[in-house]
């Protein structure tokens, strides 16, 4: 078919990975959420949207795997979660964030670009 993207399945599996680790970033934040605002330990709208957040990622963990994509990839990206809270916690919550986490959050996003290329 012409004008359709065909993408590797590494590259896939880094798409994807991608895609959990900006998933669980959004789970945990409405988790925090829910914490700031008093809410139910059990049952509130915003551990409704955790759940929401969390539940796709064992769907798409599975189908990486059923594709034969390479675990080493995709547990690799899904590391950019740390990169992912840290920016919102930074930018939505107002937490400081220390040099050495920037730079632990740079070493990150490196790890992942220079494995992603081999």
């Amino acid at each position: 078919m012409e004008g359709r993207l065909s993408l590797s399945l590494d590259s896939k599996v880094l798409l994807l990975g991608l895609l959990t680790a900006a998933l669980t970033a959004a789970g945990v934040f409405f988790q925090k959420v829910n914490g700031l605002r008093g809410g139910n330990a059990f049952m509130s709208p915003w551990l409704a949207l955790a759940c929401a957040c969390f539940f796709p990622t064992f769907y798409i963990a599975n189908r990486v795997f059923l594709m034969g994509g390479k675990m080493s990839l995709y547990v690799l990206a899904t590391a950019a979660t740390y990169v992912f809270s840290i920016g919102i916690g930074r930018l939505y919550f107002g937490e400081s964030v220390s040099t050495g986490r920037w730079v632990g959050c740079a070493l990150i996003v490196l790890g992942v670009a220079v494995t992603a290329r081999f």
